[in-house]
């Protein structure tokens, strides 16, 4: 079984509301989507996954209002009764905008979706914001994943500003994996153990830097955290438990349109069982199918067990998934 963790689906009215026509999305100055019309095309999805072999595809959004939420939920409703078994779905969420809560309760209580979508910086708080801790107790008690993808445009990185678009092919990235650490150091994953994270484009590259931060972590110790006035979330052996909890992180393949270097690099500290195959269709890949097939195909080549690829190509994403 393949299963698709990251593809994109929303109703034309949010395609709309983005603020472009079928172009691209700027916002203070800077790229934030290349929208694509293939978004609210069921049927191209449908072309789309059976030209790839995909079985699955979990669907999400990131809308930039709790309206656009909205919309995409009862979207999402409405393709949850046609579509039964291809689509599972993720509801979309801005945490710590007036309305948010009550609408996620609406999602995954009346469509009994499959997790929720957040991007990891939510009304400029990153991951590990004390802000987001009711946000993160409400999915403790739902039990549901919780899928971290990007943010449209991140703030406070002024120094990646430019006359060119740094924003979509780097800034995001190092969004991501700067959040992906922030929910280690920080004390999310240590305060709420039993969540389940799924992190976006492999953690923004983050598996070729994180020796480093391993590096300072086991040579500073708990100074890692007290030099700059906090204090360590968890206790010593720090390196090790740092990894420890890195482990129990999910990262999906997405965002590099089949580039196998990324997913190389990746395996260099990412374990196989918690890799998660991804598409980011439409924002990546055309919808016949055919590329996608070849980076299938790719993995299948990898030098790995036949259980970590299946695991990877599916696996994995059916254990978060509930799917027997």
């Amino acid at each position: 079984m393949i299963i698709d963790w990251q593809h994109h689906m929303s109703p034309k009215a949010v395609y709309d509301g983005r603020g472009g026509n079928g172009d691209v999305v700027l916002r203070n100055g800077k790229v934030a989507i290349h929208l694509k019309k293939e978004v609210y095309d069921v049927d191209k999805h449908l072309e789309y996954m059976n030209g790839s072999g995909i079985d699955i595809c979990v669907i999400s959004s990131s809308p930039i209002s709790v309206k656009q939420c909205t919309m995409c939920n009862d979207y999402y409703g409405e393709l949850k009764q046609n579509y039964p078994d291809k689509l599972f779905y993720l509801s979309p969420c801005l945490p710590l905008e007036e309305g948010a809560s009550a609408e996620l309760d609406r999602g995954l209580n009346k469509f009994g979706f499959d997790g929720v979508i957040i991007s990891p910086q939510n009304s400029g708080e990153m991951l590990d914001s004390r802000k987001l801790w009711p946000f993160y107790k409400k999915m403790n008690e739902y039990k549901l994943p919780i899928f971290i993808h990007v943010s449209g445009v991140p703030k406070g990185y002024y120094a990646y500003d430019a006359d060119y678009n740094l924003n979509i092919s780097f800034t995001r990235e190092a969004d991501v994996a700067l959040n992906t650490l922030r929910l280690i150091l920080g004390g999310v994953l240590t305060e709420f153990p039993d969540l389940t994270f799924a992190i976006a484009h492999l953690g923004g590259g983050i598996a070729s830097t994180l020796e480093r931060v391993e590096r300072y972590i086991d040579v500073r110790g708990e100074n890692f955290w007290t030099d700059c006035g906090g204090e360590p979330p968890f206790g010593p052996p720090y390196k090790e438990n740092f990894r420890k909890l890195f482990d129990t992180l999910y990262f999906d393949m997405a965002g590099f349109e089949g580039g196998m270097n990324a997913v190389n690099c990746a395996l260099t500290t990412i374990r196989p069982d918690r890799i998660l195959f991804g598409t980011d269709y439409p924002y990546n890949f055309t919808t016949d199918g055919g590329t996608v097939a070849e980076y299938i195909q790719n993995i299948r080549d990898l030098d790995l067990t036949e259980d970590e690829i299946t695991g990877m190509l599916g696996g994995n994403a059916a254990k978060i998934l509930g799917i027997q």
